[in-house]
């Protein structure tokens, strides 16, 4: 199960964003699977371990861009919150959140739908409009 999608994902307003997760290990397409269900998104989340994950995560936001390049991008999870500013070096990852997302994830969301900027988001590290790493104040750990 993707937990941690799940739990990102539950903390989002259900009356205000549909949710959609795609498990590449239960699809017979993957990034076809994830393609489609990114038309209209307002943005596109990925779960990313380090190792052997992180190339499945890329070529799914390189092919994300190429399909959809003005839906944001936005890598959480293991290595990206150990090294955000690395991850955001590639050219398809718009947004790392760091630590926990619940929270981080649901102001982001919300911050996209009001078209407003990041700077004030803790636990974001993303790319401004000059393609310069941003790194904004860590979230505090809370109880979920």
């Amino acid at each position: 199960m993707p937990l941690g999608l799940i739990a990102i994902g539950s903390a989002l307003d259900p009356a205000q964003y549909e949710v959609e997760i795609v498990d590449a290990r239960l699809e017979e397409n993957p990034l076809s699977s994830l393609l489609t269900e990114a038309r209209g998104a307002l943005c596109v989340g990925m779960g990313v371990l380090t190792g052997e994950p992180i190339r499945d995560a890329l070529g799914a936001a390189r092919a994300l861009k190429k399909e959809h390049p003005n839906i944001p991008v936005v890598w959480g999870g293991w290595h990206p919150s150990l090294f955000p500013a690395e991850c955001l070096e590639e050219n398809s990852v718009d947004v790392v959140v760091s630590g926990q997302g619940e929270v981080t994830f649901a102001e982001l969301v919300e911050r996209y739908s009001q078209g407003g900027d990041l700077h004030d988001i803790a636990g974001l590290t993303w790319k401004d409009t000059d393609g310069q790493i941003v790194q904004n104040q860590p979230r505090p750990t809370i109880d979920v």
